[in-house]
């Protein structure tokens, strides 16, 4: 196998689980860091919509059934993206794996990690639909804070900081 297709591989491998550790990094560390099961994240996000944005009880409500259809449809996709790296984990049971398999099978996590990311990125967009003119820039700035947040490695007994209002 050429020196470039190795490259390759291995750049979208280590892409991936860059990609994936950040996913679980965010998950994990708002567990971590609340001690909240979903409802509780749920009405934590909702307070900061409510707190941060100006969110009103009608809208808060349409946010949560946006929230609510969300996680039905990605639920099932985070259950295939785990299929898929067991897939690819278990094939360390096989030291002569070809190089063909292993790229196959991370091309497999890649598409799932893009149909995710994809799914999120459109979940956020329908979310600001419910925000009027004025929000908007307050509802923008949230959504780039918790994405920063997904990619922050969670330290252990470190409290996170509050970000400051604009």
């Amino acid at each position: 196998m050429s020196t470039t297709r190795n490259r390759n591989l291995l750049i979208i491998i280590g892409a991936l689980l860059l990609a994936n550790v950040a996913v679980l990094v965010y998950f994990l560390g708002q567990k971590r860091n609340s001690g909240m099961g979903q409802r509780e994240v749920h009405s934590t996000v909702t307070e900061m919509l409510k707190d941060e944005v100006g969110f009103n009880e009608e809208q808060s409500a349409k946010y949560k059934e946006l929230k609510d259809k969300q996680r039905e449809k990605i639920r099932p996709m985070y259950d295939n993206m785990r299929k898929a790296k067991d897939s690819l984990f278990r094939l360390l049971s096989y030291p002569d794996t070809p190089d063909s398999l292993l790229n196959k099978a991370a091309e497999v996590i890649a598409q799932r990690q893009k149909e995710l990311d994809i799914e999120t990125f459109n979940h956020f967009r329908r979310v600001r639909v419910l925000c009027t003119p004025d929000q908007l820039p307050q509802y923008d700035s949230l959504v780039l804070r918790l994405l920063r947040k997904m990619g922050k490695p969670f330290r252990h007994g470190e409290t996170e900081k509050a970000a400051p209002k604009k």
